[in-house]
């Protein structure tokens, strides 16, 4: 049977009103179920989808990778059911269980270092590439800031976007809801650098053509970055919102809330998502438990304490005169408004 690949996309835009990205994933996918079931003189049907799924497992892919060709083809079925066409081939199969692999985070200090590189261009085919640093560099510390997605950051709006509270809104997201989103600090006056005699409808952020940052290109430049800084990981544009969520955790901030703040609808997908790169918190939660209380040393409770103060960054808040130490079984803390 052939399947129009036109009305296919259609589908996906119109009636499921999915992301360009989404769209283009589940395009590549149907092309590649299609072309390996003509290949092979089948009919899409439940078994023969079964044996296309088992040749990728063969091939010893991955269940998060099985999981796209999956929903892809539940898309087509479900394509299929409103168009009147022969159905019902993905019924009975379920997505595979989900692994979550060790997630490397960057530190607060590599975050610096990262935020602060800056980079030259020369000029490419006749476009000036003179702001491209500032671009770049105003994108990353926004990442880094935000905890927003990469597409959620680069399809952001000037009008979306309020300087003087520091708070963005982000619409047309992953989940469909609109949510906000928080900054402070220098970053303000980078955007108000790059926004300056824009248009409302304009992008907040751009290429050195002016038009929407391509994720390709902005982590190539982001690696570069990061060798520069001496980063060795492997540093990528998503590892910026596993950063910034496994930091908020870590500081204290409720599932729920960060739940909200990242934008997942279910608050199940931030807690198996984070909870697991925070070990060592979760080991100090569970010794508030009172009957656990009574066994932990003086010495680590004054450790946790300090911590906690420390997760403040209270040190790089110039406003205050600071001081904290814990000598001798004594935690000592000082703090002074400037």
């Amino acid at each position: 049977m052939q399947y129009n690949e036109k009305d296919f996309v259609q589908y996906l835009t119109i009636r499921r009103k999915l992301a360009p990205k989404s769209i283009k994933s589940y395009r590549i996918r149907f092309l590649a179920v299609v072309k390996w079931h003509s290949e092979n003189n089948l009919e899409l049907d439940k078994l023969s989808f079964e044996k296309f799924l088992y040749q990728l497992r063969e091939r010893k892919l991955g269940n998060a990778a099985l999981n796209t060709y999956i929903q892809a083809i539940k898309h087509l079925d479900s394509f299929c059911k409103d168009r009147g066409l022969p159905a019902g081939f993905t019924d009975g199969i379920e997505g595979l269980p989900k692994t979550h692999p060790e997630i490397i985070i960057l530190t607060i200090d590599e975050i610096n270092r990262l935020c602060s590189i800056r980079s030259q261009y020369k000029n490419r085919n006749g476009v000036n590439c003179s702001e491209l640093d500032l671009k770049y560099r105003t994108l990353i510390n926004f990442l880094s800031l935000t905890g927003c997605r990469f597409e959620e950051a680069a399809s952001l709006q000037i009008k979306r976007i309020d300087l003087a509270n520091g708070r963005a809104t982000l619409i047309n997201t992953k989940n469909k809801d609109n949510r906000y989103i928080y900054f402070n600090g220098p970053i303000k006056e980078d955007l108000s650098n790059l926004i300056k005699n824009k248009e409302p409808e304009d992008l907040v952020f751009t290429n050195s053509k002016g038009n929407h940052v391509l994720d390709g290109d902005f982590n190539n430049d982001l690696r570069l970055r990061a060798k520069t800084a001496g980063i060795t990981k492997r540093v990528h544009a998503h590892l910026l919102r596993h950063s910034w969520a496994t930091h908020m955790y870590v500081a204290g901030v409720d599932i729920a809330t960060l739940a909200t703040l990242l934008g997942h609808r279910d608050v199940q997908t931030t807690f198996q998502t984070y909870v697991h790169l925070a070990d060592e918190t979760l080991k100090r939660a569970s010794m508030r438990n009172p009957l656990v209380r009574q066994y932990v040393s003086p010495s680590e409770t004054l450790q946790t304490v300090k911590d906690v103060i420390e997760n403040l960054r209270l040190l790089q808040d110039e406003r205050f005169e600071y001081k904290l130490n814990v000598e001798d079984n004594l935690l000592y803390f000082q703090l002074k408004v400037k």
